[in-house]
């Protein structure tokens, strides 16, 4: 079987004896029919054909086959962003009068669509802390269990092999959130999880420029998706599919130098005295240490620590100097953010508390600068 670097590489690569190198870019919206007949057979779906980018394209497919790959899935449905993905995964799977087991430490933006959204057409979330996951899982009753590893932004782990079991056993869909992790750290549908998430806009694609989401899982669980992603829109463009596979090609090496620079910025950040506390699943000091050498290739390419105070964390964000103060995570450059202030503004205290989240907390992506360079910033910006 063909390695991860490898498959990054090569997959979803037009195949045939004069075929282009990199496939190409599909700009058309629609599509041409030979007949009355052709339609039909698209209708029935066996015919390979494509009718309104909307639906399907080429370029985007060639990106589902490559992200499928990366993942050991059968198969992967691409949107505009991972909201989109999760958004159609949830609407998809659950009805109303629905329960959802749903992990407190979640990306603000999917806690958001359950708490402020779903629950408006009747479905309703049950939030659990990350450590009562499996026992809640365990009680059945729910349609879907939702939940990432590592978390965002406190990077723990969830046991994804235990969870899995869980679920299968009480007859629910096991939804991952894997954006941080990565087909590079953990292949969650090979521990058993029934679908896959990911933000693609981080480092999938890699290089902050285009937004992305993806789902992989088996064919039978996505086809719902798929409909229901044709219903809402929330399809890919040919060009950011494009763009995709070409930062797939590099996804391998980046995965590496980001989790090496990850790693050396965190036992730099735990040896300073003005740092409370450092998370990072490569620390020995992390809660979930031992479970990330089990279940992790390699420790992740964020970093998040806390200085203690809001006014601490708005001081030494405001002195930053190499080290961007922005949103969002995974590309080239190294990037900061408060979550109080993005990913988990508008959470009561109780929500904070319930998700780990403190008002000193920074959430690091680190990028693929000299980790010396970024040493040195976060040093004379913690001074």
């Amino acid at each position: 079987m063909e390695k991860l670097a490898t498959i990054a590489v090569h997959a979803g690569s037009p195949e045939g004896d004069n075929a282009p190198l990199t496939t190409p870019v599909v700009q058309s919206t629609t599509f041409r029919f030979s007949s009355a007949a052709a339609v039909e057979e698209y209708g029935r779906g066996k015919s390979g054909l494509y009718m309104y980018s909307r639906d399907e394209n080429p370029t985007v497919r060639a990106a589902e086959q490559a992200v499928a790959a990366l993942e050991g899935g059968e198969a992967c449905v691409l949107f505009g962003s991972g909201m989109g993905a999760m958004t159609a995964a949830l609407v998809a799977l659950l009805s109303g009068g629905d329960e959802v087991v749903a992990s407190t430490a979640l990306y603000g933006g999917t806690y958001k669509l359950l708490r402020d959204v779903l629950s408006r057409f009747g479905v309703r979330a049950r939030f659990v802390t990350p450590e009562n996951l499996l026992s809640e899982c365990s009680r059945g009753s729910a349609r879907a269990c939702v939940f990432e590893s590592p978390t965002n932004p406190t990077l723990r782990l969830v046991d994804v092999e235990a969870v899995a079991g869980a679920c299968k056993a009480a007859g629910m869909v096991s939804i991952i959130d894997a954006t941080f992790a990565t087909p590079a750290l953990l292949r969650p549908l090979s521990l058993g999880v029934n679908l896959v998430m990911h933000s693609a806009t981080k480092f999938l694609n890699g290089h902050s420029d285009h937004l992305c989401g993806a789902l992989v899982g088996k064919e039978a669980l996505l086809d719902p998706i798929r409909t229901v992603s044709h219903r809402l829109g929330a399809s890919l463009d040919a060009h950011v599919a494009y763009d995709l596979l070409r930062g797939l090609k590099t996804f391998a090496v980046r995965m590496e130098r980001h989790c090496a620079s990850a790693m050396a910025v965190a036992r730099w950040l735990e040896k300073q005295p003005s740092v409370q506390r450092v998370w990072y699943p490569g620390l020995p000091s992390h809660p979930d240490h031992e479970l990330a050498g089990r279940q992790m290739k390699m420790s992740g390419g964020m970093v998040t620590f806390t200085v203690g105070t809001r006014e601490r964390a708005f001081r030494f964000w405001d002195r930053l100097r190499l080290i961007a103060r922005a949103a969002s995570l995974g590309g080239p450059e190294s990037l900061t953010s408060l979550p109080i202030l993005f990913s988990h503004t508008g959470y009561s205290a109780e929500e904070l508390r319930r998700a780990g989240v403190d008002e000193g907390m920074v959430r690091m992506s680190v990028g693929l600068e000299d980790p010396d360079d970024l040493i040195a910033d976060l040093k004379q910006a913690l001074q």
